[in-house]
């Protein structure tokens, strides 16, 4: 978990180097492109995240031992930019690491600032999705729920 937070914090060290909103904006634009594609098969209900403006489909699944993995897609690319940081963050994470990571870098005004309340509500809704995913693996394995 420490791991994370502190990658977290490269993510918006990194973001600062840019010192404006505009060429952060940018940056995750271009960060979208490098978002794996997502199977339009998966883009179901029930991958669908509740509460985001844009639509965005997370698909969680755990892999041999304790290993969280995701897959994500939205119809707005400055959200699929965040979604290739969040991969980049969690994809490969044990599945208590995942759970129990509260990540906020989403809520800094210089990567988000441009964002109105709805897009970052949205954002966190993501963020909260799958933590509930891993604990739900987590608890279908037989591991205990950390969100309890």
């Amino acid at each position: 978990m420490d791991e994370i937070l502190r990658e977290e914090k490269g993510i918006l060290e990194e973001f600062r180097q840019f010192g404006d909103p505009f060429s952060c904006y940018s940056y995750l634009l271009a960060l979208a492109a490098l978002l794996p594609p997502f199977p339009k098969e998966r883009k179901i209900r029930e991958n669908l995240v509740e509460g985001c403006q844009s639509s965005v489909w997370i698909d969680a699944w755990k892999e041999e031992g304790s290993v969280f993995r995701f897959a994500a897609d939205s119809d707005t690319f400055v959200i699929r930019g965040l979604l290739y940081l969040l991969t980049n963050l969690l994809d490969g994470r044990s599945l208590e690491a995942v759970s129990e990571t509260e990540l906020s870098f989403w809520k800094d005004p210089l990567l988000t600032g441009s964002f109105d309340d709805r897009r970052q509500k949205g954002i966190g809704y993501v963020a909260r999705t799958l933590r509930k995913r891993a604990a739900e693996l987590m608890r279908e394995t037989g591991g205990s729920d950390p969100l309890k």
